[in-house]
């Protein structure tokens, strides 16, 4: 049985600004880097077409020499927010949650931009 999407209301506008985000699927290898500060649980990550961004550190296995491999898949998609969509948190990962918006649209968003509905 799943369990019922936690409801958020965004209590903030965002929208996402990088236009070559880093998707991985399972078994693409990455260059790691230092891990975000701000958001602990994230890792830089580089990948073989040059996109870079940060990515949750657990579905990562360390090779060797600062080579990682993705155990899953991983969409950095950000969603774009308006103050007061209500939005369903679909997953959370270390601050950030998946979310779907009212038309359907997924993706991520900072903790700190939502408030329980």
């Amino acid at each position: 049985m799943t369990e019922p999407a936690a409801r958020y209301i965004a209590n903030a506008d965002y929208e996402e600004r990088d236009s070559r985000p880093l998707h991985l699927a399972a078994g693409d290898r990455v260059r790691t880097g230092a891990p975000d500060r701000a958001w602990p649980g994230w890792i830089w990550a580089v990948g073989a077409d040059g996109r870079a961004g940060y990515i949750p550190a657990e579905i990562l296995r360390p090779l060797d020499d600062g080579i990682a491999e993705a155990l899953d898949a991983f969409d950095p998609s950000v969603l774009t927010i308006r103050r007061g969509d209500r939005l369903a948190s679909l997953r959370q990962i270390h601050g950030w949650h998946w979310c779907r918006n009212e038309s359907g649209a997924e993706g991520w968003v900072a903790g700190y931009l939502l408030r329980p509905e």
